[in-house]
């Protein structure tokens, strides 16, 4: 249990002293986007081909259908996503991203690439190896996390 509580305490302080050093920044260049996470995990839920109905995605995103309708309502507002009728039956209500929404995940995604590279940029060639190789592995970690909660994704 102490080596385990030992990783816990190093990875809250590792990534406590990376959120403190560079939030303030990431935040300068999200500037005018006005996004929160959840606006930010929606666009990227909708970021994959399919439109899923409002109920879906509160079970993709882990909240309640009326907390998830007030939250697609706001996106929509903001001309973000888009509400439509499903193709095969009328009565449902699909959401899917809108372009407005769509350049803004991207111009989001170039934004954190572009931080990303800044540190790069103060890595040893071999550190990049590491870390590059690290983060694979996570993101492998993510794929089955991914795969276990929905294996039809």
């Amino acid at each position: 249990m102490g080596k385990h509580m030992n990783f816990r305490q190093r990875l809250i302080e590792v990534t406590t002293s990376m959120e403190r050093d560079l939030l303030p920044s990431l935040t300068r260049m999200y500037e005018g986007d006005d996004l929160r996470v959840l606006d930010r995990v929606v666009l990227q839920v909708l970021d994959r081909d399919s439109a899923p109905t409002v109920k879906e995605l509160a079970a993709l995103i882990g909240r309640s259908v009326s907390w998830t309708s007030r939250l697609v309502d706001s996106l929509v507002r903001r001309g973000l996503v888009e509400r439509h009728e499903d193709e095969t039956d009328r009565r449902m209500r699909r959401v899917r991203q809108s372009k407005k929404g769509a350049a803004l995940l991207r111009r989001s995604l170039e934004v954190r690439i572009d931080m990303q590279l800044a540190l790069w940029d103060h890595f040893t060639e071999e550190e990049r190896e590491i870390v590059l190789h690290s983060l694979e592995i996570y993101a492998k970690a993510a794929r089955r996390i991914r795969d276990e909660a929905d294996p039809s994704i």
